[in-house]
């Protein structure tokens, strides 16, 4: 547009020089009439010839200007028309080019947008193969999990058959193991009674021999006494004169005599020590009423000796049953092998009864409330539980057998609670 506006000014600046060099080619004004002049001879002659010389040298230089303001008019047209041509060519150019320009950009465009419909024709058909192979990997996920979840529930349903197989082979070996272990425990038991009576027979036998041996020591001390009240008598006799004699020291020497003929025919049971003992302190009564001087060293010595006697006789061999003891017969094996365990490790093995009373009930018939650990079952009353025992932390333990839980807390050596239940320790006889 620029250029437009230049090439349009010199043929602007042309056309304005011929229009004025047209100007200067209009007709003169018409010459005033020559009656109007004054009558001039000469002079009027030579001003004529002056104004026509200054009129053609007017028309020529008008003339001249005509030429050049045409000429310059031409130029200005053919600068003009050139410019105009070459404007126009130029325009053409540029509109060839813009022409050529907008195909190749609309080419480009249309290039582009091709290459963008291919490309997402490109890219849909990716994620369409995407998506296919998505969809295939998720199936073959979902098999892969049946099958999965199939060989899982398979192992899952062999697991247990060989787990209640190997449980049921377990239980079978171990119940055979606990009645082999109880025929064992029970033989052994067998045996510890038998041996229990063999020794309660020895202990009997000990027992009726050293009641012997007292008999035969309390019938010495009894003949030593009777012999050293007859001495002290002999001797307080001896000593007094028969007609010094006072009636106190006749009435002791009557009853040392008395008491010594009494144990002559007291009985040999359990009566004698008591006559023994009254005949030996009526001795003794009898020497010190008696009004003689100190008494000697036999009769002292006869004194004391029956004094020991008596006190021997008077003395009762008491056998009173201990709290918490078992009954002597009638125990079962797991009872005798509870009662006599080893508790150096598991201190709660053994027999437990409610009451120390209760003990001599255990395993007899009406009993109850009582429990039997050993160390590989629990009994309670008549329901026994195979279970190892474990050595307690703090005192306390839980026994699980199965779904079955045995709780055990023991504060003490002989006191032990049982699944809440407080009970004492029995002992065997």
């Amino acid at each position: 547009m620029k250029r437009t506006h230049l090439l349009a000014l010199p043929v602007a600046l042309s056309l304005g020089l011929l229009l004025a060099a047209c100007d200067n080619n209009s007709t003169p004004p018409p010459a005033k009439p020559a009656a109007e002049a004054p009558a001039a001879p000469a002079a009027t002659a030579d001003a004529d010839k002056a104004a026509a010389e200054q009129k053609a040298a007017e028309e020529k230089a008008a003339a001249d200007k005509a030429a050049a303001d045409k000429a310059a008019a031409d130029k200005a047209a053919a600068d003009k028309a050139a410019a105009d041509k070459a404007a126009a060519e130029a325009k053409a150019a540029a509109e060839a080019k813009a022409a050529e320009e907008k195909k190749a950009a609309e080419a480009a465009a249309k290039a582009e947008e091709e290459k963008k419909a291919a490309e997402a024709a490109a890219k849909a058909e990716e994620e369409k193969k995407a998506a296919e192979a998505a969809a295939k990997a998720d199936e073959e996920k979902k098999a892969a999990e049946a099958a999965a979840a199939a060989k899982a529930a398979e192992e899952k349903k062999a697991a247990e058959a060989a787990a209640a197989a190997k449980a049921a082979e377990e239980k079978k070996a171990a119940e055979a193991a606990a009645a082999a272990k109880a025929a064992e425990e029970k033989k052994a038991a067998e045996a510890a009674a038998a041996k229990a009576a063999e020794e309660k027979k020895a202990a009997e036998a000990a027992a009726a021999k050293a009641e012997a041996d007292k008999q035969a020591t309390l019938a010495a001390a009894a003949a030593k006494g009777k012999a050293d009240a007859e001495a002290a008598v002999a001797a307080a006799t001896a000593a007094v004169p028969a007609a010094d004699v006072s009636p106190t020291a006749q009435r002791g020497a009557a009853d040392a005599a008395a008491a010594v003929a009494a144990a002559e025919v007291a009985p040999a049971a359990a009566a004698p020590a008591s006559a023994e003992a009254k005949g030996a302190a009526d001795a003794a009564a009898a020497v010190a009423a008696a009004e003689t001087p100190p008494a000697t060293t036999a009769e002292s010595k006869g004194a004391a000796d029956a004094a020991e006697a008596v006190a021997a006789a008077d003395t009762p061999v008491m056998t009173t049953p201990a709290m918490g003891i078992l009954p002597a017969d009638g125990l079962k094996p797991d009872t005798r092998l509870a009662a006599n365990a080893d508790r150096s490790e598991i201190g709660y093995l053994g027999v437990w009864a409610p009451t120390y009373d209760a003990c001599g009930t255990v395993d007899q018939a009406g009993s109850a409330g009582f429990v039997v650990i050993t160390k590989i079952s629990v009994r309670q009353g008549s329901e026994i539980t195979l279970v190892d025992a474990v050595p307690a932390t703090n005192g306390k333990v839980s026994l699980k057998a199965g779904d079955k839980t045995i709780e055990i807390a023991q504060a003490g050596t002989d006191v032990l609670n049982v699944n809440g239940t407080d009970l004492v320790r029995c002992t065997t006889p």
